[in-house]
């Protein structure tokens, strides 16, 4: 049974009033009593259904051409209180139907993803023709409102999460670099977030290109701006530092192998059910006779369902050790259940890495 608190209520019989409220207010002939009916079909379904459900009746009772009928949402839009999901039905409306009315579309969207998200309806647009879009970008990179320019790096991404892949992006990053130049000293930490996790995407199959254009934004940055260069830097470089790509770690100041030895790697238990939490603590002791920086993180093979161990890697800690000298680390993991990933019984690894090199290994039960 379906638990009340399940994501996909949120898109309920409240919200579908509140869209018919919002459209009725900028336009009286909307038939809100029709239109509310959908609410009785949505129950069985599953939150993306439900947003298409809504989609598809807001098409049918808006029975005019697309400019006319995106007029009247973006009227909506702009003068009710709806906000957040209660705006995913007009976002996948305009990715649904707004292909052959690119400017009045781009238009609605940049409205749109101030009071809610366009990153994903502007995915077939960019699919159609990219060029008309990173046209609006470049313009919208200098945006007064944070959403927007957040918009032009998180809606471009190659990869993004839950997203359409562009496959043209995947294959030439070079399409959004300049996008991402005119973003990557952006006041807003929410927007060189979006920059640094674009280019990640982009090491997944451009190493070189993201290491690259890292180097020259470090080598041309203003003493003032070091400080948000260096944070996109760790945060863009995640997925190579994890695999250990000598190039990535040289970039983050660590030159070689780890002159270190990992000792006292413990777990708090052996054995672990669903829920539990897993500890472990391990000591570093420099056998260097100089300061070494460090990039620490630690892997667990997890069991798959074809019985075989797949790795992930999460981040520890970062930091500079002294000559001979011995830091004590400690990290805990919850096992509990994530919608991304299923757990399986069996014996799994708990690794430790160092400078991308593993340095240490332990195992443990998972009983499900």
């Amino acid at each position: 049974m379906d638990k009340p608190s399940a994501f996909k209520n949120f898109i309920n019989e409240f919200v579908v009033k509140k869209i018919a409220a919002a459209i009725k207010d900028v336009h009286p002939e909307f038939n809100v009593q029709k239109f509310v009916k959908v609410k009785d079909r949505l129950s069985p379904l599953e939150l993306k259904a439900r947003v298409l459900l809504i989609t598809k009746e807001l098409e049918g009772h808006l029975n005019y051409p697309y400019p006319e009928s995106l007029k009247i949402l973006v009227k909506a839009m702009e003068s009710s209180e709806l906000k957040g999901f209660e705006l995913w039905p007009f976002s996948e409306y305009i990715s649904q139907f707004g292909l052959d009315h690119f400017d009045e579309s781009m238009k609605a969207m940049y409205i749109l993803t101030q009071k809610f998200t366009s990153e994903f309806a502007v995915r077939p647009f960019l699919l159609k023709n990219h060029t008309r879009v990173l046209k609006y970008f470049s313009k919208y990179a200098s945006d007064k409102n944070v959403h927007v320019r957040r918009w032009v790096s998180e809606g471009s991404r190659p990869l993004l999460p839950w997203g359409q892949k562009i496959p043209l992006f995947v294959m030439d990053p070079t399409h959004t670099l300049l996008l991402l130049d005119k973003l990557k000293f952006d006041e807003e930490l929410y927007v060189r977030k979006s920059v640094a996790n674009h280019l990640n995407d982009i090491s997944k199959n451009h190493p070189q290109v993201v290491i690259d254009i890292l180097r020259m934004w470090e080598k041309d940055a203003p003493v003032i701006h070091l400080e948000k260069l260096q944070w996109i830097k760790r945060h863009a470089l995640r997925t190579l530092i994890k695999k250990g790509h000598a190039g990535a770690l040289k970039l983050m100041g660590v030159t070689g192998k780890a002159s270190v030895e990992v000792r006292k790697l413990s777990l708090n238990k052996k054995r672990y059910k669903l829920h539990d939490t897993l500890s472990f603590g391990l000591e570093i002791q420099s056998q260097s006779k100089k300061t070494q920086k460090l990039i620490v993180d630690y892997g667990i093979d997890f069991i798959k369902s074809n019985g075989k161990l797949g790795r992930k890697i999460f981040k520890l800690k970062t930091f500079e050790i002294g000559p001979g000298q011995t830091l004590a680390l400690s990290k805990k993991h919850s096992l509990k259940p994530i919608t991304t990933m299923k757990y399986y019984s069996g014996t799994h690894h708990l690794s430790i890495q160092i400078n991308g090199e593993i340095m240490g290994e332990l195992t443990f039960f998972l009983e499900i």
